[in-house]
């Protein structure tokens, strides 16, 4: 025993010596290398949490700056009365929570010939939306910058920060279209916009919070700050000139690379902070702004510090009682940790019922085995609510596979879908973004000579957009005849999906029909993307017009129809956004440009194979980039009948 006893002190003393020797290391190498470490995990750290909060900010951006695009198209196609103006902003302004306001700004005698203003204006109040007309000498909105300058650019972009002093009262940021008279783009009409509150904007930058004494500031395009933790007047300066004003070389630098979509992570001296501070920015790309966070070097760094300093301490002081302690707990806690050892190992080789030692200590070694006690049972209920989980999991699965083989039933997909018929040839494709989606197509005969055919984008994605498309299909299936026109089966499925719609949503459409003995198409195109005609000769025509607004955004809407000949062999493709907004990974667009260009390539091909050939192009040009959007194409080729060519 006493033998023993001589071992164990010299175990224990060579134990304490080597942790003695291992916690200095500790120590050292915190104190030389862990500065480092730490700095570029702070980095990372801050790096999410911004380009996180700029995804966010970027998000409603992109949302808000969609909302007059689409208008700018709907505006230059038809003529509307004021009242429906107002119906149309306040629509706007109530469903979407990111616009603090909206404004349709007409050109001089452009909306009235005897009114040299017209500018309805709809903005949120803590009341609800309230409506003004920017029409008097006192706010001669001609001269503003979110009118002038897209109206000098003929470009959408968002304005510098400004007090709407006249219209919305509040400090805020303009996005602003043109929209115009003809569809080349020259002959201004008017400029309509969307205002995003920088109050609201400055909260949410604001609760962005990188230790105690860190904030983020937003800059716009020019250099302006947008928010800023100080005063107001913040606002009216620019980075530019701050670094111009304190010669601060490093600021200098960083402003032209934030203007420029720059991201870096830099040390920066700012004068709100004493000590040294970093300044991490990144980009908001559809804005031209930048989003940056400042954070005080001593607040991240004072936990190393204060840890070393702590480690120093406790270790002199618990190498004194360790020493003593160890020689007198070693043999009375090995024999117990021992048997808890082996039960771990057989409960982790999946024995969950392995028996454990009766230890009725209340020490550390008592409390491992009742941890151990409690670990069995919670893995046994963990176990148990996996399988549940997983089979829950698994059903929902399941009744998405469902709902998506039903979406994909209720739309032809057999092909060729006419095979008795030699005068046309068709081919389409719905390919949802997500399990089911939004877009729809449809062809059916109406008579014997001829095809109704119909092409569709719900908004949004998921299941609520595909029971939207599955009505819609219904809809027309239900109300299309020959005795009724193309444009008034429009009216009333906009008339029928406006009832009771009161998620807003609402479904670009294009409706057509083909005599097929003829060639002859009666079309109405309900704010959908223009098709595009392959003629025989290889050349590609767009046919243009919009005749109304998408249906189920505001009932009782008129629309109108026209026509148009194919001749022998003409192929007429139709599409979905999904196919001219899909992104790769820059964000760079596949565009209407680029699948004009592929079709003309297709001079004489089936419509199978330039639905392929076009899903191949789109495949290739968005790489690893993930599809946001339902891809949907219908292409319809027409041939005239060799008897009514002989005639």
């Amino acid at each position: 025993m006493r033998v023993f006893k001589s071992l164990s002190l010299k175990i224990s003393v060579s134990i304490m010596l080597a942790v003695a020797l291992i916690f200095a290391a500790i120590i050292l190498y915190n104190y030389f290398i862990s500065r480092d470490l730490l700095l570029k995990n702070v980095e990372d750290n801050v790096k999410n949490l911004a380009d996180g909060s700029a995804q966010k900010i970027e998000k409603v951006l992109e949302a808000s700056a969609k909302i007059p695009q689409n208008l700018s198209y709907i505006l230059g196609a038809s003529q509307y009365s004021a009242d429906e103006l107002r119906d149309l902003l306040e629509l706007i302004v109530e469903n979407n929570d990111e616009v603090f306001g909206s404004c349709i700004a007409f050109e001089p005698y452009a909306y009235d010939t005897d009114s040299l203003y017209f500018a309805p204006y709809v903005f949120m109040t803590d009341s609800g939306p309230s409506f003004k007309y920017l029409n008097s000498e006192s706010f001669n909105y001609f001269d503003e910058a979110w009118y002038r300058i897209p109206k000098e650019s003929l470009k959408a972009g968002w304005s510098e920060p400004y007090f709407d002093l006249g219209g919305g009262d509040i400090l805020m940021c303009t996005y602003s279209v043109p929209f115009f008279f003809d569809d080349e783009g020259q002959d201004l009409r008017g400029i309509v916009t969307i205002d995003i509150s920088l109050e609201r904007l400055r909260d949410y930058v604001e609760s962005i919070k990188a230790y105690n004494n860190g904030f983020a500031f937003v800059i716009s395009a020019e250099g302006t700050f947008i928010t800023h933790p100080l005063e107001d007047s913040w606002i009216e300066q620019n980075v530019f000139q701050l670094a111009e004003d304190r010669d601060y070389d490093v600021l200098r630098k960083a402003a032209k690379d934030m203007v420029t979509g720059g991201s870096d992570f830099i040390l920066y001296d700012t004068p709100i902070i004493d000590g040294t501070t970093w300044l991490y920015y990144t980009p908001l790309p559809s804005s031209g702004w930048s989003l940056s966070l400042i954070i005080p070097e001593d607040e991240f760094m004072a936990d190393l510090y204060e840890l070393n300093r702590d480690l120093l301490l406790i270790g002199i002081i618990g190498f004194v009682i360790l020493l003593i302690i160890v020689i007198y707990i070693s043999r009375r806690i090995t024999k117990p940790l021992t048997i808890l050892a082996q039960a771990a190992i057989e409960i982790g080789s999946g024995q969950l019922d392995a028996p454990l030692p009766a230890i009725k200590s209340k020490d550390e070694i008592g409390q491992l085995n009742a941890s151990i006690r409690k670990m069995q049972v919670e893995l046994k209920n963990y176990i148990q609510n996996l399988r549940e989980t997983t089979a829950a999991k698994e059903k929902i699965e399941s009744e998405l596979q469902i709902a998506r083989d039903i979406q994909q039933g209720i739309i032809p997909k057999i092909f060729p879908a006419f095979p008795e018929r030699d005068t046309i040839d068709l081919y389409a494709i719905l390919d949802p973004a997500r399990d089911v989606g939004g877009d729809l197509y449809d062809f059916f005969f109406i008579d014997d000579d001829h095809l109704c055919f119909t092409i569709g984008d719900v908004s949004g994605k998921g299941v609520p957009a595909s029971l939207f498309m599955a009505i819609t299909r219904t809809l027309l299936r239900a109300r299309m005849d020959m005795d009724i026109k193309v444009n008034e089966v429009i009216e009333i499925m906009n008339n029928e999906l406006c009832l009771d719609n009161d998620n807003a949503m609402f479904v670009t459409l294009f409706l057509g029909i083909l005599n097929i003995e003829t060639g002859r198409i009666v079309y109405c195109n309900a704010g959908h993307n223009y098709p595009y005609i392959l003629k025989n000769n290889g050349s590609v025509e767009e046919l243009k017009g919009t005749h109304g607004t998408p249906l189920g955004a505001m009932p009782d809407i008129g629309y109108g129809s026209s026509v148009v000949h194919l001749e022998n062999n003409d192929t007429l493709m139709l599409y979905t956004d999904g196919v001219s907004e899909a992104i790769d990974t820059d964000e760079n667009q596949y565009t209407e440009g680029r699948i004009k260009a592929k079709l003309a390539e297709f001079k004489g091909e089936d419509p199978e194979t330039i639905i392929k050939q076009l899903i191949g192009d789109l495949n290739l040009f968005v790489g690893e980039a993930d599809q946001f959007d339902d891809i949907t194409m219908l292409v319809i080729n027409w041939q005239k009948k060799e008897d009514a060519a002989d005639e």
